[in-house]
């Protein structure tokens, strides 16, 4: 046998260890001799080719019995060194016996060991649904729902949800299925060890490296590409940011935003400091499904608040989302709405949402929501919510204060 290595990359989980073994004695009959088994690539060393026997245990070697190791060598089969979750042995013996002479014994261990590699699989499975879910309340299980609940979202990360997530919930489905087709089987002792090795192989090597060459395209794209979204709470980058499709709280109440002004900055000896009462902060981005994305936040809070109980002080929020088409901004107008009435604490229902809609010349979608007593803490600050879409923008606005938000719809409808 020679020294020199060939390494080869292994695509086969425990659920394929049959199809495993078939892929080892195949190398063998090229002459390629199966010397280490790592996690994800095994050393082969060159030799003569030869019908060498392979059979692979459910089982890393560091958890199986010293006296059985010593059975298994016994009888002919040697033990070849590796990290892997299971554990190779091979002879060159063809009338060496089988590591399990009895047959019931081997498919008692086979589906033990394999049906808790089963529920570990399920619960991998579940675990990744749920921390790739784009809702933070429940699961979206109509796909275009899914699809179009992620238009605001970074561009890596919609790429994440609708190309990366759904290849790696096909992947442990394929294994889940593999499990429980393959657990039956021993069950039912209809399972053939002359079955092939290279469809699935092909099958599991196109899924893998699709799946890990999207991850490494979206580490590259995270560090390397330069975020597009543009967030200052600095009074001067703000204002030097002019949309003309935004309603700036300069234009919603110019009275208001005079007095504002004047006490953004406010003088300690020679230095100016922002004053903590009033925050700012405007930020506009873009994705692969949203071409404009612009908001303005404007918080001025009461001297007298403590922030307990919350104190109605004024508060404006406007956000602008221009989609790539009206199709893409009706769709995630109706999943945005509920998040963003929760996220502001009313309490929703599907009934209180078609009851906040209205109509309005030249708007395609209208709808005006002041919080109740049932709404508590939106209530507190007397939060009022506006949600109007005309063709391809939409525009949520948020609003504490003393003006009523619903007699602005024209001053929002003109931009759109």
């Amino acid at each position: 046998m020679s020294d020199r290595i060939k390494q080869k990359i292994c695509y086969f989980g425990l659920s394929d260890i049959y199809q495993e073994q078939n892929w080892l004695e195949d190398l063998a009959r090229r002459g390629l001799l199966l010397t280490y088994t790592g996690y994800f690539i095994y050393d082969f060393a060159y030799g003569e080719p030869t019908e060498r026997r392979y059979r692979i245990l459910p089982e890393k070697r560091k958890k199986i019995e010293q006296e059985e190791l010593d059975i298994y060598e016994s009888c002919g089969w040697t033990c070849v060194r590796g990290t892997h979750a299971s554990t190779v042995f091979y002879t060159d013996d063809q009338n060496a016996p089988e590591p399990f002479t009895d047959v019931v014994t081997e498919k008692k261990y086979y589906v033990k060991r394999l049906f808790s590699t089963l529920i570990t699989s399920i619960v991998t499975a579940i675990y990744i649904l749920w921390i790739l879910r784009p809702n933070t309340y429940s699961f979206i299980l109509n796909p275009v729902d899914f699809y179009y609940q992620l238009a605001d979202q970074p561009s890596p990360l919609i790429c994440l949800y609708l190309v990366i997530c759904p290849l790696l919930v096909l992947f442990y489905l394929g294994i889940i299925f593999k499990y429980v087709r393959l657990i039956w089987q021993l069950k039912r002792e209809t399972f053939k060890r002359t079955y092939g090795f290279k469809s699935r192989r092909y099958v599991n090597m196109i899924l893998t490296n699709a799946i890990i060459v999207l991850m490494v395209g979206l580490f590259i794209y995270v560090i390397f590409v330069p975020d597009k979204r543009v967030m200052t709470s600095s009074f001067k980058e703000a204002l030097a940011y002019k949309d003309a499709e935004l309603v700036r709280f300069s234009e919603f109440d110019p009275s208001a935003w005079d007095e504002v002004h004047s006490n953004m900055i406010v003088r300690n000896g020679n230095n100016n400091i922002d004053n903590p009462d009033i925050t700012y902060e405007t930020s506009y981005d873009r994705n692969v499904m949203m071409t404009k994305m612009s908001s303005e936040d404007l918080s001025v809070s009461s001297k007298t608040d403590k922030g307990n109980p919350p104190v109605a002080g004024l508060n404006y929020h406007v956000q602008l989302y221009k989609a790539k088409s009206s199709k893409i901004a009706a769709r995630f107008m109706s999943s945005n709405i509920e998040n963003q009435l929760e996220g502001m604490n009313f309490d929703v229902s599907e009934r209180r949402i078609r009851d906040m809609k209205f109509k309005y010349s030249g708007l395609d979608y209208a709808a005006y929501i002041r919080a109740s007593k049932t709404d508590e803490f939106a209530y507190a600050l007397d939060t009022q919510m506006l949600f109007l879409r005309k063709g391809n923008k939409y525009v949520v606005v948020t609003y504490s204060g003393p003006v009523d938000l619903k007699s602005k719809v024209g001053l929002f409808a003109s931009k759109m």
